[in-house]
């Protein structure tokens, strides 16, 4: 174990594997002269990476490590990348804009990690929302509330506008949904720690309060006379 990653590779070389090699870094540039286009590699150890010097790369394994962090710049330069996977290893969070310039991201996988879901992995769910990369379901390990919760949960309708409100001394919820005409109100279960179903209001149902109030309206003008 040389404790670094070498210099240089083959240039005809199509894929690397480092298993178990005893690396401490991957300094900056130090693939630079390797223009694979798949690159695989698994060690475990701990480091930052850098993969400055890869503008073709398209596919990256980083699994079954010990990894605990991940420099804010490790994947620069990756604009080709389609497919990184930073699963099973002892991530516990992620630093802000770390998938910065990689558009070309289709799957993104981070299964098997120790994260905290607290505010610092906030940006990681805005990023998940409105990527176009599939990301595999990710569930917290901490803090104790939240351990074994998804840090995603999808819900079966689409909303243009959100908004949280307090009753009764519980949090609500409220998703409009105009296009299908209908609002649903969601509260929150203090025992699964997740939103559940309270109520919806449909077009329908709106029509029927307007009904029923015309109603009454002209049965009070009518009780005048």
């Amino acid at each position: 174990s040389t404790g670094a990653i070498p210099r240089s590779f083959p240039p005809d070389a199509i894929s690397l594997s480092f298993v178990k090699s005893g690396f401490n870094e991957i300094p900056k540039e130090s693939l630079i002269h390797t223009p694979d286009k798949c690159f695989i590699l698994y060690i475990y150890i701990y480091f930052f990476f850098f993969f400055l010097g890869l503008p073709h790369l398209e596919y990256l394994f980083i699994e079954n490590n010990q990894i605990k962090s991940i420099s804010p710049f490790a994947f620069r330069g990756l604009k080709s990348l389609i497919h990184l996977s930073l699963a099973y290893n002892n991530l516990e969070t992620l630093l802000k804009d770390l998938f910065r310039g990689m558009e070309a991201l289709t799957k993104v996988d981070l299964r098997g990690n120790l994260f905290s879901c607290d505010c610092k992995l906030k940006w990681l769910v805005d990023w998940m929302f409105h990527t176009n990369a599939t990301v595999d379901q990710i569930f917290c390990n901490g803090p104790q509330a939240y351990q074994d919760l998804s840090l995603l949960k999808s819900l079966e309708f689409q909303s243009i506008s959100v908004e949280p409100f307090a009753f009764g001394g519980d949090q609500f919820v409220v998703f409009g949904q105009p296009f299908v005409g209908r609002c649903s109100f969601m509260e929150w279960d203090h025992v699964q720690m997740e939103f559940r179903n309270f109520d919806n209001i449909t077009r329908q149902y709106l029509a029927e309060i307007q009904l029923f109030e015309n109603l009454e309206s002209e049965g009070a003008k009518r009780s005048k006379y």
